[in-house]
């Protein structure tokens, strides 16, 4: 799991001045720092494919697609989050007017799931996500085996389904678009059971 460092909670101001100064990057839940650790090849080659195709989907449209390097604020006052994946189908906010983060106004996160995160990422991270106002879809991404858990939201209610297998598509109704898995875990090699 991902290592909780602080001997003390911080404020959001705290942390932002904090997390500017260090070398690596943090993350604020609840008011907690979480060092965020390094991904594997698997993780590395989704998110690639992910930002991949997501960016040919918007192509003819507004919007952006950022890797893990952008921060999002879930929550103003405890909680910012580098997900893997942040996708914007509209103008991006930033805190501050700023242009460089923390992004406000997220539409769909993707976290792809490894040991050290993944209780973290279907807890704290999924409890504070489904609770920011933008959002159309929070995405849980395996690297074990082609499955993706979705959660999307159609007016006020989530909904919740799964894309299992390598003939699966992932349907992404804020873009209006469906990506096979096949496309997906394209530089995934899966051990066999």
């Amino acid at each position: 799991m991902a290592t909780e460092i602080a001997e003390r909670m911080m404020s959001a101001e705290e942390f932002l001045e904090w997390e500017s100064a260090q070398p690596c990057k943090y993350e604020l839940i609840d008011n907690r720092i979480y060092l965020m650790p390094g991904g594997s090849r698997a993780h590395e080659n989704i998110v690639a494919m992910l930002i991949h195709l997501i960016l040919i989907a918007l192509m003819d449209r507004e919007g952006d697609v950022y890797p893990g390097g952008m921060k999002v604020q879930v929550d103003a006052l405890a909680t910012y989050t580098y997900p893997d994946v942040v996708v914007v189908c509209n103008e991006p906010r930033f805190r501050g007017g700023s242009q460089s983060g923390p992004l406000e106004n997220p539409t769909l996160l993707f976290e792809v799931l490894s040991p050290s995160t993944e209780k973290i990422d279907r807890t704290w991270k999924m409890e504070q996500y489904l609770r920011i106002p933008s959002l159309r879809g929070y995405f849980l991404v395996s690297q074990e085996k082609p499955l993706i858990e979705s959660y999307t939201r159609t007016n006020d209610l989530w909904g919740f389904g799964e894309s299992i297998g390598l003939k699966a598509s992932l349907s992404l109704p804020a873009m209006n678009c469906e990506i096979r898995l096949s496309e997906i875990y394209r530089r995934v090699h899966f051990e066999e059971a």
